[in-house]
């Protein structure tokens, strides 16, 4: 059995902004990069086997300062990267989804991504990890959508548990989520005890 622990990047520029992130990207910001520092002390003594992030520089911060001062490889995977936003990417939130509209399905209309390719895609990505490294304790580094997306296709409701993403999948929160042979939610997005 793979164990797979997802977190959620620390705190970004376009976060603090109220900015959609997807596929373009912004840099931690001093707190993110401090999440990051603190889940990384929270967890020195847990044995993971290898990391797995987003190609995103968010991602790749993040995994770095988690993992700062110890030997463990770090792999940035393309197929672990954020849903893509199509022409809503870098645009503000509130105007996006103001007057409380949603996209149920998602961005494929607008060249972005639907629910399920990102569902699809982030499973198919964690399977070839598994193969890879099965009976490990696995450390990932995503996003805030994605994430929420994967919980919700194991635990339906989930997307409408809280009001936004930001507060279903806090920065630099943790998700367990086990794999043999099938997917198993263990633990929804939560904050690391001192966090």
């Amino acid at each position: 059995m793979t164990h797979f622990y997802i977190v959620r990047h620390g705190e970004t520029q376009f976060n603090v902004k109220g900015r959609i992130q997807g596929w373009c990207d912004s840099p931690l910001t001093d707190l993110g990069v401090e999440q990051a520092k603190k889940l990384g002390k929270e967890l020195n003594d847990f044995p993971f086997d290898v990391c797995f992030c987003s190609t995103s520089e968010r991602a790749i911060d993040t995994a770095n300062y988690i993992l700062e001062g110890r030997n463990i490889e770090i792999i940035a995977r393309k197929h672990l990267k954020e849903q893509c936003f199509g022409e809503f990417e870098a645009e503000k939130a509130e105007d996006i989804f103001k007057n409380g509209v949603r996209y149920p399905d998602g961005y494929r209309f607008c060249g972005g991504e639907n629910h399920s390719d990102v569902i699809e895609r982030i499973f198919t990505e964690l399977k070839k990890i598994a193969s890879e490294y099965s009976n490990a304790n696995v450390l990932i580094v995503s996003h805030g959508s994605a994430i929420k997306h994967i919980v919700n296709a194991l635990c339906p409701g989930f997307v409408h548990e809280k009001s936004n993403t930001a507060t279903l999948v806090p920065n630099c929160s943790i998700t367990r989520i086990d794999y043999d042979k099938e997917f198993q939610l263990i633990e929804k997005p939560h904050l690391f005890r001192g966090q």
